[in-house]
């Protein structure tokens, strides 16, 4: 289960106190269920399923399990990677963090290679940690950018009070009075994603949390989350975490 990353799956109970301690190279940390608290360089913070953070080397840093234990991929990437980062600006040193459902999604993507064993294994696992850092760069620029407008918070909102819905980009730009071409810019601009992949992105992770969380029937979820049929729940699912929607029930 290990790879030239020093990728693994590490699983923590519940109330366990991981005393101070320092790692000597640094990590990339995934959280893919339950919880934790965090104290390092004086930062106390809390983290949940679809965390990822970064534990600089020789940092000491000390972790509280939560009330239903942790699960967590841990990674180390290359020397490359980590440099490449820090000559666009994202300060490793300083043990940044970010969320994001799609993290989650690489994620269980990374778990489900670890249990693959064939000539491709290392090579799609290390594309997928790639796509990781990828992702977490982006996600930790974008926080750096000016404040989203809060028209195109409005119109994140709406998305997600009608994911099962069919809403059209003319209806989004009636609700905030702006034009539909600058409406669809400036959405792509803040979130790196079109309207159409981030409510398809949404419903998909509302199908991942409902899996993890219950044992509702797929035509169920499949109705409540807005696929036109059980078949087509199972394409979109599997296009954006690699498998299907019961394989992906198995790993909780």
């Amino acid at each position: 289960m290990h790879t030239g990353l020093n990728l693994h799956l590490s699983n923590y109970q519940a109330g366990l106190c991981l005393k101070e301690h320092v790692h000597d190279e640094t990590l990339f940390c995934l959280v893919i269920g339950g919880s934790y608290q965090e104290t390092i360089r004086s930062r106390v913070s809390e983290h949940g399923q679809g965390d990822l953070l970064v534990c600089p080397h020789a940092t000491p840093h000390a972790q509280q399990i939560g009330n239903k234990g942790a699960r967590k991929l841990i990674f180390a990437p290359a020397q490359m990677s980590l440099d490449y980062l820090a000559g666009h600006g994202i300060r490793l040193d300083q043990a940044p963090f970010s969320r994001a459902g799609h993290f989650l999604q690489l994620g269980t993507r990374l778990m489900h290679e670890l249990q693959n064993d064939d000539p491709y294994t290392n090579l799609a696992r290390e594309g997928l940690v790639l796509e990781l850092i990828a992702t977490f760069a982006r996600a930790h620029e974008t926080r750096l950018q000016p404040d989203v407008p809060p028209w195109l918070n409005t119109v994140r909102d709406y998305i997600h009070a009608h994911y099962a819905q069919s809403i059209t980009l003319e209806q989004l730009a009636q609700e905030v009075r702006h034009h539909p071409v600058h409406l669809a810019r400036e959405f792509k601009r803040y979130y790196g994603l079109t309207i159409g992949e981030y409510q398809r992105r949404a419903r998909v992770d509302l199908v991942a949390r409902l899996l993890r969380e219950g044992r509702l029937p797929l035509s169920e979820i499949a109705l409540s989350c807005g696929f036109a049929s059980h078949a087509n729940l199972c394409r979109t699912f599997k296009a954006a975490y690699a498998m299907t929607p019961s394989a992906y029930r198995l790993l909780f």
